[in-house]
């Protein structure tokens, strides 16, 4: 399963009972399958967050050397390898406009001082 929030940050849970170790891999990290290691945050539930750009990409869960599919992802495509690969789509975020800074009003005492 993935959460995007509203700042584009996507969190990626893996609910399997494996020992692991568990890798994150995906179009965005060219499907190296040792580079974004998963944090085991319970005895079946394995979670990693980063923030990409807005975009479609296509990922996988390693799992002790097994494949796996998200399909609570937001789809899935087949993969040139055979299986399926599951998709992700990250949105375009806006972000808030800025604010003008706040100018403080001179104390009436600050004036009568300076007149």
């Amino acid at each position: 399963m993935v959460d995007i929030d509203a700042t584009g940050k996507a969190t990626f849970h893996f609910r399997h009972a494996t020992p692991g170790p568990v890798f994150l891999v995906g179009d965005f990290c060219h499907w190296q399958t040792d580079h974004l290691p998963m944090r085991q945050a319970s005895g079946h539930e394995w979670v990693l967050m980063m923030r990409l750009p807005p975009g479609t990409y296509e990922f996988r869960y390693l799992a002790g050397g097994v494949w796996h599919t998200d399909y609570a992802a937001f789809g899935v495509s087949s993969s040139p390898f055979g299986g399926q690969n599951s998709v992700l789509r990250v949105p375009k975020v806006k972000r808030p406009a800025r604010q003008p800074a706040r100018v403080r009003p001179l104390r009436q005492a600050a004036l009568a001082k300076t007149a």
